[in-house]
């Protein structure tokens, strides 16, 4: 009975053939040889018996790259097809990639976006409703607060005009609006407001209303207020949530500013901001605004 490695021989030699008529390409044969002659690995082989398959393999070989050549897989496209397919898996690979960074990107933009802000209906110091519209194509700084507050409100509100003013210095930078919106409707009157208002920055404008309208918005912005009981003089102190919000020209919120923000905290985190706002939009609100005014302007033609 013939050995594991003489019947390799035969089959790589010709005498019995490893394929049908239908071609092998080279590197297919090479694994038939490498297959093949593994048992050679387990068993000592004369240099003789070593040399004849040895012999037979480049005949095996040599025949599979002739019989390529007459209508099979030939050998020069083998060239052609890894380029065309590295082309293809490359073009495959960079699109993949720009869908994965739109993906990533929009999820940086949603993913950690508080909830805060929403509609709302005040009434200005002049007694005219303002809506949360009236202030598209600006960016906002809003404040919580009372006229009767002895000391945590004018510290905030300094603290505002101070960075607000450093902003300004910055030409590259739209005006900034700040509001002040009374979490006290029953004492902040608009005459009250506006001498309160008088003593910061002149762009502030003061916002109040009905109880209804500033629980409203208080629960837009997550602002907690609440009244102390009255004294023997009828007098009484709110509690309330000491942030300042920094508003998108297109209403959305942006950043928030706790009670341990310098002004120039503040102001850089502003820039910051608006930097980023640029990117993401190509502008500063100037679009925005300009829609706006441009309503103004037909409302009051009619």
């Amino acid at each position: 009975m013939a050995s594991p490695c003489r019947r390799a021989v035969q089959r790589l030699s010709g005498m019995r053939p490893v394929t049908s008529r239908l071609t092998m390409p080279m590197a297919a044969c090479s694994r038939v040889a490498v297959r093949e002659f593994s048992c050679l690995k387990r068993s000592p082989v004369h240099p003789a018996q070593q040399a004849w398959m040895n012999a037979a393999t480049l005949q095996a070989v040599r025949r599979a790259s002739q019989n390529s050549s007459g209508g099979g897989f030939p050998m020069w496209s083998i060239p052609v097809f890894l380029v065309v397919g590295g082309g293809s898996l490359f073009l495959i690979r960079t699109k993949k990639h720009e869908v994965q960074e739109e993906q990533d990107k929009q999820q940086r933009m949603s993913v950690g976006k508080a909830l805060i802000g929403g509609p709302f209906e005040l009434v200005d110091l002049k007694g005219r409703t303002v809506t949360e519209k009236d202030f598209e194509g600006d960016f906002v700084l809003i404040y919580f607060g009372f006229t009767n507050c002895p000391d945590v409100c004018p510290d905030q509100l300094d603290k505002l005009t101070a960075a607000i003013k450093k902003m300004d210095a910055i030409k590259k930078y739209p005006p900034i609006q700040p509001v002040l919106i009374s979490v006290d409707p029953e004492r902040d009157t608009p005459e009250a407001m506006v001498k309160y208002l008088s003593e910061f920055h002149p762009r502030f404008i003061g916002l109040t209303g009905t109880k209804e309208q500033i629980d409203k918005v208080c629960k837009e912005y997550r602002v907690y207020y609440s009244m102390s009981p009255k004294d023997d003089d009828n007098d009484y102190i709110v509690d309330h949530t000491i942030i300042c919000y920094l508003v998108a020209p297109d209403g959305e919120f942006l950043d928030y500013f706790g009670q341990n923000r310098t002004a120039e905290d503040i102001a850089a985190g502003m820039a910051a901001n608006f930097t980023k706002y640029m990117l993401e939009h190509g502008d500063l609100g100037g679009s925005l605004r300009a829609a706006r005014l441009a309503r103004e302007k037909e409302a009051q033609s009619s």
